[in-house]
């Protein structure tokens, strides 16, 4: 009688508590899927941010040349009216390249070495910016591949954005006043693109902010985060 008391009370899990336990660890499973997602996407934000830190120091080292071949911005204070130009380029990453907008801003890259092209390529480079010229490489150089539609060199290399869910792109921009004075801005987006650089100003500022301009604004100048 003991014998069979004992294989009576030897029972496994029921139905009902094997769903219960199965609920828990899927609970479980999901939850450290999820917290594992979130850590992968911090280390690839902190991928980005070290490449756009290391661009915008490049900037920020260059010395932009008096005929600089930046895009012409004018801006008007809606108080006192007064307005001021501005030569502005940029250095657009998104997931497969980066632009930038003119040999200026092509020779920062270069020279601080998140970019590379022949000697030769180099050279014609300089000279062209110097004589106020605006000159492209046939392409394919080192990492140089070709232009835009609107004139941009483009590269690929590692540089390009690792992010899936923060952003997809960003962007540095230099203005430089009529003056020579020098203004930084910053901006990105996790929009799809259609036909430009689409706005998405909580991306932009989270971006600007961890980027280090922590007073990061809407500037005047451009339709991006900025700070000098």
């Amino acid at each position: 009688m003991v014998k069979n008391k004992r294989k009576r009370s030897n029972k496994g899990f029921s139905l009902v508590e094997l769903v219960i336990i199965i609920a828990i660890i899927a609970t479980l499973a999901a939850a450290i899927g999820i917290a594992v997602l979130r850590y992968i996407e911090k280390g690839r934000q902190a991928k980005d941010l070290y490449h756009a830190s290391m661009i915008k120091d490049a900037i920020q080292a260059y010395a932009f040349p008096d005929g600089f071949q930046g895009r012409n911005v004018e801006y008007e204070d809606p108080v006192t009216h007064v307005k001021e130009n501005y030569k502005r380029g940029w250095i657009y990453v998104d997931k497969e390249e980066i632009r930038c907008s003119d040999q200026s801003t092509a020779l920062a890259l270069i020279e601080s070495g998140l970019v590379s092209v022949s000697d030769d390529t180099y050279q014609k480079l300089r000279e062209n910016e110097e004589e106020s010229t605006r000159w492209f490489p046939s392409g394919p150089d080192g990492d140089y591949v070709c232009k835009t539609d609107i004139d941009e060199y483009v590269f690929q290399n590692s540089l390009v954005v690792m992010a899936r869910n923060t952003w997809n792109t960003y962007q540095l921009d230099v203005y430089i006043d009529d003056g020579g004075e020098i203004s930084l801005g910053a901006s990105a987006s996790n929009t799809q693109r259609s036909g430009g650089h689409e706005k998405d100003e909580k991306t932009a500022s989270t971006f600007a902010k961890k980027l280090g301009f922590s007073n990061a604004k809407i500037t005047p100048i451009g339709e991006q985060h900025s700070g000098r």
